[in-house]
C-alpha cells in the first residue's frame, strides 16, 4: 500500500490543495461531538488561509511532507518545524513534528505510520536525536497511535484553540 501513496515535500503550487486539507482534516479530527463547531471554525479562520499556508511553505524553519492517492490528490500531510523544543527537552536537538493528519477516509489503512516513518527519517537525516510534538489531552486516538510508535510523554502545557485553552502534552521519540 506505501507505494501506492507517495510522499513529497510539499511546493509552493500545492498551496490552494494543502490549505484545504488542513481544514478538512482539523473539522474531521476536532469538530464535534469532540469540539463545539464554532470553537473549531474560530481556530480556522486564525489559523488556516491560502496566505498563512504559502507564508509557512515559506518558512526556512519548516518542511511540509504531502502524502498523495493514486489521483495524486492530497490526502495526508505533516508540517516539521526547526523550532527551539520545550524545556523538558532542553539541551537536546530535537525536530518538532507541529501536524501529522491523514484525511478520515484513510485513518487505519497504514498511512498515519507511512507518513511518521517519513517525518522520522527527515529527522534522522537532518541529525536530529529527538523529535517531539504535541497532541491534545482529549484525542485518545492520536496519543494511542503515538504510544504504539514508541513516544512518551515528556510534558504539557496549555494551547489556545479558537476561544479556549486546552490542554496539550508533548511526547518525544529518539530516533
Amino acid at each position: 500500500m506505501k507505494t501506492s501513496f507517495p510522499i513529497r515535500t510539499a511546493t509552493l503550487d500545492d498551496v490552494p490543495a494543502l490549505t484545504e486539507l488542513a481544514i478538512r482534516t482539523m473539522r474531521q479530527a476536532f469538530g464535534p461531538p469532540h469540539n463545539p463547531a464554532e470553537l473549531v471554525e474560530a481556530y480556522i479562520t486564525e489559523t488556516f488561509s491560502l496566505e498563512q499556508t504559502q507564508q509557512e511553505l515559506n518558512d526556512p524553519k519548516a518542511t511540509f511532507l504531502v502524502m498523495m492517492d493514486t489521483n495524486q490528490a492530497l490526502v495526508g500531510y505533516a508540517k516539521l518545524t526547526r523550532n527551539r523544543p520545550p524545556r523538558q527537552l532542553k539541551g537536546q536537538h530535537a525536530l518538532e513534528i507541529q501536524r501529522l493528519y491523514v484525511s478520515e477516509e484513510h485513518i487505519g489503512k497504514g498511512l498515519g505510520r507511512h507518513l511518521m516513518e517519513n517525518c522520522l527519517q527527515q529527522a534522522r537525516s537532518e541529525g536530529y536525536k529527538t523529535v517531539w510534538l504535541g497532541v491534545w489531552e482529549r484525542n485518545a486516538r492520536a496519543i494511542g497511535f503515538y504510544d504504539q510508535l514508541g513516544f512518551e510523554k515528556c510534558g504539557w502545557h496549555y494551547f489556545q484553540f479558537g476561544g479556549e485553552r486546552q490542554r496539550d502534552y508533548w511526547m518525544k521519540k529518539e530516533v
